[in-house]
């Protein structure tokens, strides 16, 4: 790196900067422009206090959708407030004769804020809307003052060479700037490309997930490679890390590039869409989502299990909404031999047909399934339509409404019984005996 140059740039600055003041700023006129500045914008916070809460009565919460500013109702009105009184101060002192340069300075500085801030609120991370802000208006700032250029060229003037490379400030900066723009912009364009898609008819929701994922990973593709040819690197010259980058994917990429491929295929193939209803490695629940690397799985516990794509391909998968969303449930229940097996039968089939999930048809069954060593067995069969609503509960309230229904009719259910016999050697007398006892 060469400091001397980079001293001299520095200190040749420094002196621009020095002569500036002292040719344009007196002390005199610079306290009172600078009163005039404070108490505007005192005045314009007073003003926007109360028409923040105002606002906050009349509008509420702004409702989400499109382009929206993510502030607050007393920040707008302070920044349109603050402008509005800096230009009327600026354009009074100039209509009066009296000094104006650091009120038009101000005034054009404070501007670039408003707009720049009203522009990064649409960021919806109040981290990230402020940090671009921040560097925007950075760069309005120098531009305002006339540094812009002197600023660039310091910042080429700290560089690092390395051979034949040469890395310096301005480079970087370049770059975080040109790829912070443009995955911004990518951002945004997807979140409305996704809502289109979200609105658009006739196509199926994992076609609907696919061409959302196809589109996003187009579009960081394209980003990337506008950001490198916006930084001045040659595209060109990554063809030299493509063997390098292929061994790299080989071992390290190896899981991530099957999960990927493994998410594409189950999203042509269609055997696992955003609400269907699945059972893997013991997991149930419904998909929630489909990603790049794995299927989030939300159970009746409201747990979200991440799936990697890969074992939905490799592992076998019950998919109870595949073809078709009907689902029968089995319910075994047990009565006594005393029971009268056709009313049993009647009340289970009633149970069924009393619940408001239990489908007319196909219509619910009632089978003797066998003669058990205490009852006689029976299962009621149904159908559901709704399995993502759940099954357990829906056992329940059968089971509930069953037991009622047997108490109502006295039908029972047995428990298990055993009679005990002794065996003894002692003679009847004895044992009478000892009863007697």
């Amino acid at each position: 790196m060469d400091f001397s140059a980079l001293n001299q740039t520095l200190d040749s600055w420094i002196n621009t900067i020095a002569r500036w003041f002292g040719r344009d700023f007196d002390p005199v006129p610079v306290a009172g422009q600078g009163l005039a500045l404070v108490a505007a914008y005192l005045l314009a916070q007073f003003f926007a206090r109360r028409s923040g809460k105002w606002a906050d009565a009349r509008f509420g919460q702004r409702q989400p959708g499109g382009f929206r500013i993510h502030a607050e109702w007393q920040e707008i009105f302070q920044l349109i407030y603050a402008v509005a009184l800096f230009w009327a101060v600026t354009l009074l002192a100039q209509t009066a004769e009296l000094p104006y340069r650091l009120l038009s300075i101000a005034s054009s500085l404070f501007t670039a804020w408003a707009v720049i801030r009203f522009t990064s609120s649409a960021i919806e991370s109040p981290f990230w809307s402020r940090l671009t802000a921040l560097v925007l208006w950075t760069l309005a700032a120098l531009n305002i003052l006339r540094w812009l250029d002197p600023a660039v060229k310091l910042l080429d003037k700290a560089a690092l060479t390395v051979g034949d490379a040469r890395l310096s400030l301005l480079i970087v900066v370049k770059s975080l700037l040109a790829f912070g723009l443009l995955f911004w912009g990518v951002r945004l364009i997807a979140r409305l490309m996704n809502a289109a898609f979200a609105r658009a008819q006739g196509i199926t929701p994992s076609q609907r997930v696919l061409f959302q994922k196809i589109s996003v990973i187009t579009l960081y593709t394209a980003a990337g490679l506008v950001g490198l040819n916006i930084v001045g690197i040659d595209l060109t010259a990554l063809a030299v890390f493509s063997g390098a980058l292929g061994l790299g994917v080989g071992f390290g990429l190896q899981k991530v590039l099957s999960n990927l491929i493994s998410g594409i295929i189950l999203l042509l193939d269609k055997s696992v869409k955003p609400g269907d209803v699945i059972v893997v490695a013991g997991t149930y629940g419904w998909v929630n989502s489909l990603g790049a690397r794995c299927v989030s799985v939300i159970t009746r516990d409201g747990k979200e299990h991440l799936i990697p794509n890969e074992n939905l391909i490799a592992q076998e998968v019950e998919n109870w909404s595949y073809s078709d969303r009907n689902v029968r449930v089995h319910i075994p229940i047990g009565v006594s031999y005393h029971s009268d097996v056709q009313q049993v039968k009647a009340l289970l089939l009633q149970a069924a047909a009393e619940h408001k999930r239990v489908l007319k048809y196909p219509q619910p069954n009632c089978l003797i399934m066998g003669f058990g060593d205490n009852s006689i067995d029976f299962e009621l069969r149904l159908w559901i339509m709704d399995p993502a609503d759940g099954v357990s509960n829906l056992k329940s309230d059968l089971y509930f409404r069953i037991w009622e229904l047997f108490k109502e009719n006295g039908v029972e259910i047995p428990f298990p019984q055993r009679d005990v016999h002794l065996k003894s050697d002692l003679p009847p007398e004895a044992l009478a005996a000892l009863g007697a006892k």
